[in-house]
């Protein structure tokens, strides 16, 4: 089995699952136990303050409010819809928060309360992106799924998380690999 995180897996047009169609998801994790990520495109549920809000957490009075916190969280996947995971630049890890792990080069992730609580204290971090619950593949499952065409496997790339636009991201993606949707579905159309 051949590895594919970390990287991206990039969703054959039209894949045919509400829960998918034309997703890119940041694969965190793939090993013969099964696959972790977050559709970095889904679509947004609240303002990353709003968050905060429903968390608990109370933005101090006196802090300068962040202008991530007025960032969407979106949905990251089926998966335990009510965790949050937190997707930065590596550069931006905060030293002393349990719970950071980089996920690919120049990108990491956390679901660390710690890592929002400094948000409400008036800590901005550019880039930043939050998911609503996660993608997961029990073992052999992605592996099936990239077989019968479903995704196409790619390199994980810290422009097209951190700077690219979500409705021009599945495009952006495909182009990162050097073809266009179209052409991905006439190439694996028949495939064995």
């Amino acid at each position: 089995m051949s590895k594919l995180a970390p990287g991206t897996l990039i969703a054959a047009p039209p894949l045919g699952d509400p829960n998918f169609d034309r997703s890119v998801v940041l694969l965190a994790s793939h090993d013969a136990e099964g696959a972790f990520g977050w559709i970095i495109n889904g679509e947004p549920l609240i303002s990353i303050a709003e968050l905060l809000e429903q968390a608990g957490i109370e933005v101090e009075p006196s802090a300068k409010v962040p202008a991530c916190l007025r960032d969407p969280v979106r949905r990251g996947g089926p998966v335990a819809v009510e965790q949050v995971w937190l997707v930065y630049p590596t550069g931006a890890s905060l030293p002393g928060v349990g719970g950071q792990m980089e996920v690919a080069p120049g990108i990491s992730a956390t679901a660390s309360r710690e890592f929002l609580q400094k948000l409400a204290s008036g800590l901005d971090v550019p880039g930043l992106r939050a998911f609503a619950g996660y993608a997961g593949w029990g073992g052999g499952q992605l592996e099936s799924e990239i077989k019968a065409g479903a995704w196409l496997p790619g390199e994980p790339h810290v422009d097209l998380v951190f700077e690219t636009e979500s409705g021009a991201m599945w495009q952006r993606a495909y182009e990162k690999q050097g073809m266009t949707p179209m052409s991905f579905t006439t190439r694996v159309v028949g495939s064995a």
